[in-house]
């Protein structure tokens, strides 16, 4: 295979990436939280919250980085009634459902519920607001447990419920990674990149998909060579990797606003990993990493990477320095990441 065989591959397979969309639909009575769930998720505020009852009287979509996410109405009303609601609002492109509620079951969501079942989609059953749930002398492991049973009484199967709480953080990671074990291959990658990780377990396995990441857009970027680095015979493509970074400070929650916070904390190393973070970022900075790296000897590694890229692709020295320069700034991100959940962090 051509080393210009490997550049396209790598090309298209870098554009599939991008492209790739998870796609959640929310359905529940209004006031269950589905808003500040959405906000939750994804680690930012893009769904409006208010304190007064929402009225939703349309499908209402949020979209993320590679996540959207759509509010759908009531199921069965006057306007959208049941025998054109999953073509009115094309469920079968939705990848799952979240059933929110933070109360009694309602008709119109248990018999949505079952007619996604039936039709095979997958759909987990969420009781939001689980820190208002409360009853003078039972425990809240038994309240749980009575909870989920009433919810499998009334749906007629078995249903495994994930009790979060938007206020405190509960059962926010065990959502996430329900989610991620009901998705496949890129959706499951794109997933793991741009939803909020609330441990440290989802945390490595968000690097996991970073990392594969960063293998194709260093790839991309070194075939696709067009911007010289002064003093080495080697040139790269700058805004590849100028993307990439984009990147993967999105998939750890690093907005501008958040970094230069971090660059305050009083906390030496989040100081520092921040003010790396953000010099990198800028193209001048970006310029002096890959200068760092061409000095290395890292082109003895290469064969490591030619299962993930071709061998003519691994084999240039413009591949080993993007990648080494992807790998450093995606590590960077990563171990703040990690400060912030381990030092909790208000960012």
């Amino acid at each position: 295979m051509s080393i210009h065989h490997e550049a396209n591959q790598m090309r298209e397979e870098l554009e599939r990436d991008r492209n790739t969309t998870v796609s959640v639909a929310l359905f529940g009575q209004p006031g269950a939280g589905k808003s500040s769930l959405i906000n939750k998720i994804v680690g930012k505020r893009v769904a409006e919250v208010g304190v007064e009852t929402d009225k939703t009287v349309d499908a209402t979509p949020y979209e993320v980085n590679g996540l959207r996410f759509v509010d759908l109405p009531g199921y069965g009303t006057s306007r959208f009634p049941k025998a054109s609601y999953f073509s009115d609002f094309k469920l079968q492109n939705f990848d799952l459902f979240l059933c929110v509620t933070s109360g009694k079951l309602h008709q119109a969501d248990t018999e949505l519920f079952r007619e996604l079942h039936k039709q095979g989609k997958v759909c987990i059953y969420v009781v939001n607001k689980v820190d208002e749930l409360w009853e003078e002398g039972v425990g809240i492991d038994e309240l749980k447990a009575r909870k989920e049973r009433d919810i499998s009484k009334n749906l007629e199967i078995p249903v495994k419920t994930i009790f979060t709480s938007c206020r405190t953080s509960e059962g926010l990671d065990q959502l996430n990674t329900e989610i991620k074990n009901n998705l496949d291959g890129a959706k499951r990658e794109r997933w793991l990149r741009d939803a909020k990780a609330y441990s440290a377990r989802f945390l490595e396995e968000k690097k996991e998909a970073c990392e594969k990441y960063v293998v194709t857009a260093a790839a991309a970027s070194a075939v696709n060579a067009i911007n010289p680095i002064p003093g080495a015979d080697i040139a790269v493509d700058l805004s590849i990797l100028v993307g990439l970074f984009a990147g993967i400070r999105q998939a750890y929650g690093l907005d501008e606003a958040a970094l230069d916070k971090l660059k305050q904390s009083a906390i030496p190393v989040v100081g520092r990993l921040a003010s790396n973070v953000v010099s990198y970022a800028a193209r001048e900075g970006l310029m002096q990493l890959l200068k760092r790296c061409i000095g290395r000897e890292a082109l003895k590694q290469f064969s490591k990477y030619v299962p993930f890229v071709g061998q003519g692709v691994a084999a240039t020295l413009g591949y080993v320095i993007t990648s080494n320069v992807g790998s450093m700034y995606l590590d960077d991100c990563h171990e703040l990441a990690k400060q912030i959940i381990e030092n909790k962090l208000v960012i």
